[in-house]
């Protein structure tokens, strides 16, 4: 608080006259060839106060404009203006906007003005289904933590699947139907304290500092995205300053963090960008602070990224990704129970994860009609764990006394992943454009697991017994896709494409997977659209080759076999611009999901419920005779950032159901039925917008989760959780509600940014349910406990950019 406060003391000493660079460079946006005499405009409020063409290379460039928020306008004839509004330009770093614009397809001798705007995907094959991103959004909505995840939780359609974690519900799916892409190439989990056959975790390893612009879908996505029957996020990282060095400094409740870029060679225009983090929470846990947890997660990542102009319009970039984490949750140290939404009740755990990324791109544009990309990566995660049972009785005083601990499982899980793609774009004319591409990945598995079979009733424990045995086995994911995007008319846009995906995991083909989609534009603020995708997915790896019944004497997997998921998406779009940053869109949809595993007896089980959580699964036998289907309607009202104001109201209404092998129909473990948010962001400027106050807040509102009368004898007997099968998600919990809110105060000094932000989480402290869970408690004799989501949490964070002016 001390720091705190002596940066509020030396406020009005920081203000100066302050001003600062803003610049870019602007290709055409299929084949990234440089567009010349491009015309840009700035606007404060209406007003043009400056303005200037790109040179031959496509860059533009304004200095010493004076701090604040901007609009841009850029127009060359043949394409669609690009209208960006809510460009903030700050004194602790310039403000760098590459620009894509899109050649508009018809013949005329003026400036169309058919503006690209806020949310309007990067892809050039996207329609439906899909918007971006930017990096200020993960920062600006209350409770994202400047998570890409919990950002797109705000979406409609999407939905939280846990506070604890940043796993989302994209529909109704399972969270584990996302597809992670970073730079061209597929990653595994970004998240630290990964668990396999999952997409999300507590803490992203992704640091917004260094991610540029991207996309996310929701369904329906075009033909160069496979191996998902959910949505797909497909990241960018941005280039480091390539002309001044730059730096930043955070302090906060996700961690301790510091980015450093700048120019490699200023002449060549290379540069370089890395940014660090370490876990702080370790601190907020001395001081009493509920995190959700009596254990301390320790984590560490770092991100880079070095990017490198080269000859006749060809770039070269060399990045990485990568963390590291591990907790030790102890249930033997405790002296009376305690609250933990991570571990279980009857034992101790110490878990570590591991991740890493590295990738190379060669991009170039070979002619202004066609641009080709090479990508290159390898990628590691691995996970390892230790539980060992606490034996404890209760004192006469009410407090535990340990009375041994007993080896239960151990397990290493590691995936390693080596990735080559290539992809070709080809402009035939000005209406159409072809895209094809090959994805290619090898992947080296690694499961190894086993546990002490138990006899509770006994009180005896005996051998241990594998799960999981299969060490450096090989296994190929190799994927081709074409598409074509072609605009009939002015008003009128087709993108039409096939994917096709084999893979060695269960020698599974899929030779022709049609993905379409049809845009017809009414007038400048009425759309309509529909889109249509066949989308297919592999199992999580280590699903094929866990043992049946080890402890019989089975010694090899019993589920390589199995195929792919398989979905049908169909979406139909209507998009209303109300006024000039408005614009209300809403979406209705179906989806139909087959081939689904399940059990090959009668049961209730799915592979459509895996995918969230701290838990494995570990499936008997399983066929792919399973179906599911999602279908709902979503509304969205969003009001872009101008006249220093937010905000945006969504609401789905949806239906989410599966069929198991016993052929009834039920409900999946994520059929919400219905989510609203909220949300708002107001700035408040003064003294020349020197200093700004930011204010927002967001109300989350769904259906209760779904769950089943607990089987409490077999669960005693297995010490762990059993439902009566036939009584499948019959039950259900209250419904959730949560709000947040978020302040923060920006001083801009001489080429300085201070940043003080707090965000408090579950402002009301509401008590939503988020499982029942297994938990032994010999105080009471009560085994069987509800988990609660995360209650109030305050997070703060003190950010310092700044630059090292150059000399002139």
């Amino acid at each position: 608080m001390k720091q705190i406060a002596l940066i509020l003391f030396f406020i009005p000493f920081m203000a100066l006259a302050q001003v600062q660079t803003l610049r870019g460079v602007i290709v055409d946006k299929e084949t990234k060839f440089p567009l010349e005499n491009v015309s840009v405009s700035v606007y404060s409020g209406t007003e043009i106060i400056n303005g200037g063409y790109s040179d031959e290379s496509g860059r533009y460039r304004f200095d010493e404009l004076s701090i604040g928020r901007y609009q841009l306008v850029f127009d060359l004839l043949g394409y669609n203006s690009v209208i960006l509004s809510n460009i903030m330009v700050n004194s602790g770093r310039e403000t760098i906007l590459d620009i894509e614009m899109e050649e508009n397809g018809m013949k005329t001798d003026e400036v169309v003005i058919k503006a690209s705007k806020s949310g309007d995907p990067i892809n050039e094959m996207a329609i439906g289904s899909s918007r971006s991103f930017t990096v200020d959004e993960t920062d600006r909505y209350a409770g994202s933590r400047g998570d890409p995840s919990r950002m797109a939780s705000n979406f409609a359609g999407v939905q939280g699947a846990d506070d604890s974690r940043n796993d989302i519900v994209i529909r109704g799916n399972s969270p584990g139907g996302l597809l992670w892409r970073l730079e061209g190439i597929d990653i595994p989990n970004p998240n630290h304290f990964a668990i396999p056959g999952t997409a999300g975790g507590p803490v992203s390893i992704l640091n917004n500092k260094i991610l540029a612009n991207s996309d996310f879908y929701t369904g329906a996505f075009p033909s160069e995205f496979g191996n998902s029957t959910a949505g797909a996020f497909d990241l960018r990282l941005r280039n480091g300053n390539n002309e001044q060095y730059e730096s930043s400094f955070q302090f906060g409740f996700m961690g301790t963090e510091a980015s450093v870029e700048g120019p490699l060679s200023k002449s060549a225009k290379s540069s370089f960008l890395a940014a660090y983090r370490y876990s702080t929470l370790a601190m907020f846990g001395s001081f009493g602070i509920d995190v959700g947890t009596s254990a301390t997660p320790y984590y560490q990542d770092l991100s880079f990224k070095f990017n490198f102009p080269l000859k006749n319009n060809a770039i070269f970039s060399l990045w990485g990704i990568g963390g590291t984490s591990k907790v030790a949750i102890l249930i033997s140290d405790q002296e009376k129970p305690e609250r933990n939404i991570y571990g279980e009740n009857d034992r101790d755990q110490y878990f570590s994860s591991d991740v890493g990324q590295i990738g190379a791109n060669y991009s170039k544009s070979l002619n202004e009609n066609t641009y080709f990309k090479a990508s290159l990566g390898a990628s590691t995660q691995k996970v390892d764990a230790f539980h060992q049972l606490v034996f404890r009785h209760v004192q006469a005083d009410s407090t535990f006394l340990v009375d041994s601990l007993v080896n239960l499982l151990g397990y290493k899980f590691q995936q390693n992943q080596y990735s080559a793609n290539f992809s070709l774009i080809h402009k035939i004319g000005s209406r159409t454009t072809l895209k094809a591409g090959m994805i290619n990945n090898i992947y080296g598995l690694t499961f190894v697991d086993s546990i002490r079979q138990m006899d509770t009733a006994q009180s005896s424990y005996y051998q241990f017994y594998p799960r999981w045995n299969s060490s450096g086995y090989l296994a190929y994911l190799g994927q081709l896709y074409a598409q074509v995007k072609y605009r009939l008319t002015d008003k009128l846009t087709f993108n039409g494409g096939i994917h096709s995906q084999y893979t060695t995991l269960g020698n599974s083909f899929s030779p022709v997977e049609p993905r379409m989609s049809l845009r017809y534009d009414l007038n400048p603020k009425h759309n309509f659209a529909f889109s249509y995708g066949l989308h297919s997915q592999i199992q999580s790896p280590y699903l094929y080759f866990y043992f049946l019944r080890g402890d019989k004497g089975n010694t090899s997997p019993h589920n390589l076999d199995m195929k792919v998921s398989r979905s049908h998406h169909w979406v139909g779009t209507y998009n209303f611009q109300v006024g000039k940053a408005t614009n209300l869109k809403t979406e209705v949809y179906y989806q139909y999901l087959f081939n689904i595993p399940v059990t090959t007896y009668s049961s209730s089980f799915s592979l459509l419920n895996a995918g969230r959580g701290f838990s494995r699964f570990f499936p008997d036998s399983l066929v792919n005779n399973g179906t599911g289907h999602n279908y709902g309607v979503e509304f969205s009202l969003e009001k872009f950032f101008t006249k220093n104001y937010y905000f945006m109201v969504n609401t789905s209404l949806f239906q989410s159901k599966y069929r198991g092998s016993d052929l009834v129909l039920r409900n999946t473990d994520f059929n919400g039925n219905y989510i609203v948010n909220a949300l708002f962001t107001k700035q408040f400027d003064f003294k020349n917008k020197k200093y700004a106050l930011n204010v927002g807040g967001k109300i989350t509102a769904s259906g209760g989760g779904w769950y089943s009368p607990v089987d409490t004898a077999l669960s005693n007997y297995q010490r762990e959780l059993v439902d009566v099968d036939a009584e499948k998600n019959t039950l259900r919990f209250k419904p959730y509600f949560r709000t947040d809110f978020r302040t923060s105060f920006h001083i801009n000094a001489k080429n300085v940014t201070h940043i003080l932000a707090i965000d408090l989480i579950n402002v009301f402290d509401t008590q939503n349910i988020l499982k029942l869970t297994y938990a032994p408690n010999p105080i009471t004799g009560n085994n069987i406990r509800y988990d609660y989501q995360i209650g109030r949490l305050p997070i703060f964070y003190y950010r310092l950019d700044f630059h090292i002016k150059n000399k002139k």
